[in-house]
């Protein structure tokens, strides 16, 4: 059986070939997810999980060999004819998600919308049945694709890799830019599907929002490759990455049945690399490890992460003391301006008061009936005087008289 599945990279029937718009596509992804929703609820007998259904319908439009079937399962024999019989009923082209090998997204690029999705059935069901084929059926089945494009030059390990880029990686070939963003995107989104959400939902989130190689690239290396969670050195990358690959059993099948390992019973043991192709094996593999270096950017770690929220929290608590604190100074400022306008008030008023005693004592020393004759008033005075001066007269001239 393991050898079977190695030829599910190689042996790919001939698919149509279309350009189509994003929206067209997430219209009919979304009617075929509807479609398979009846399916199982009129079908109470079928227990596959919803998302199988639909990424194994998907997947057969493409690749539908014995090999595939292996590594990706199958699909009830009357779910075809239910999906064309609803698609003629409702004015639909559900079936068409079969037939797109390149979807434009958002932001202009494509990607290879079929091939996205058989490499989504190949995780998925490896996952159900503990069959280690996740490299196969993504980056590193292509990578292997590479390795073949290269075969024929010759050179050391830097040369054959400037020959990779510039000829075949993201630009023809097994591994061109729709197959590497398939590759990228599948894992990712297939983690998020649940029986909750739809495909075309998921879809035309992470479309419009991720629009980068750094920001598919950090996602995916975090996701497929943990040991490099936090790296940026580029030979620790392709020290991993090539070690993950060149232990993969599938791929070395693979390899074997290209010519690329020695043949050792039919490929069931892959024999050891032939030595004119172990530079070409390490620049296939170095092109694509480098790629990911070069466009991972390390999100926080999880405990970072933590650490950084509790900061931020405390940060906001500072702040809010802060504010309150400024907000009581406010207050006591208030209150100070209180007290001096009082203090204003009240001398504003012993102020008035005193004016007010002033005016009417001024009022009382003009009122001449109410005053005592002052003693020392010089007329007064000089008429008490006179009349003891005639008084004293008076009395001389009775003496002499």
């Amino acid at each position: 059986m393991k050898l079977l599945i190695v030829f599910l990279l190689v042996t790919i029937s001939c698919i149509q070939i279309n350009d189509e718009s994003f929206e067209k596509v997430m219209t009919d992804l979304e009617n075929l997810e509807a479609y398979i929703r009846e399916y199982r609820g009129e079908n109470k007998n079928i227990y596959s999980p919803l998302t199988h259904l639909i990424v194994c319908y998907i997947r057969l439009g493409g690749y539908s060999t014995q090999e595939w079937a292996i590594a990706g399962g199958s699909i009830p024999e009357d779910l075809e004819p239910f999906i064309k019989a609803k698609d003629e009923e409702r004015g639909t082209t559900a079936q068409a998600t079969r037939t797109y090998r390149n979807m434009v997204m958002p932001n202009g690029d494509t990607v290879d919308f079929v091939h996205m999705f058989a490499t989504m059935n190949g995780l998925e069901y490896s996952r159900s049945y503990s069959s280690d084929i996740a490299h196969l059926v993504g980056w590193g089945g292509d990578d292997e694709q590479l390795i073949e494009d290269i075969m024929d030059q010759e050179g050391d390990i830097e040369s054959l890799m400037e020959y990779a880029k510039n000829n075949f990686f993201r630009k023809k070939g097994e591994f061109d830019e729709g197959d590497l963003i398939a590759d990228l995107d599948a894992p990712i989104l297939l983690d998020k599907k649940t029986d909750d959400n739809t495909f075309a939902d998921l879809m035309r989130v992470y479309y419009n929002k991720v629009q980068s190689d750094e920001e598919r690239v950090t996602q995916f290396v975090e996701f497929t490759f943990p040991s490099l969670i936090g790296e940026s050195d580029k030979e620790k990358f392709r020290k991993e990455i090539y070690n993950i690959y060149n232990k993969d059993y599938y791929i070395n099948v693979l390899e074997c049945k290209a010519g690329i390992r020695n043949e050792s019973f039919s490929c069931i043991f892959p024999g050891e690399l032939v030595e004119k192709y172990k530079p070409h094996q390490k620049a296939a593999v170095y092109v694509v490890s480098d790629f990911f270096c070069e466009n991972y950017k390390p999100s926080i770690p999880p405990e970072e992460e933590e650490e950084e929220k509790e900061k931020e929290k405390e940060e906001e608590k500072e702040k809010e003391k802060e504010k309150e604190k400024e907000k009581e100074k406010e207050k006591e400022k208030e209150k100070e301006k209180e007290k001096e306008k009082e203090k204003e008030d009240e001398k504003e008023k012993e102020d008035e008061k005193e004016k007010e005693k002033e005016g009417e004592s001024e009022g009382e020393g003009s009122d001449s009936g109410s005053v005592d004759p002052d003693p020392t008033d010089g007329s007064q005075f000089l008429n008490n005087n006179l009349i003891y001066i005639i008084f004293l007269i008076g009395n001389i001239l009775n003496l002499l008289y």
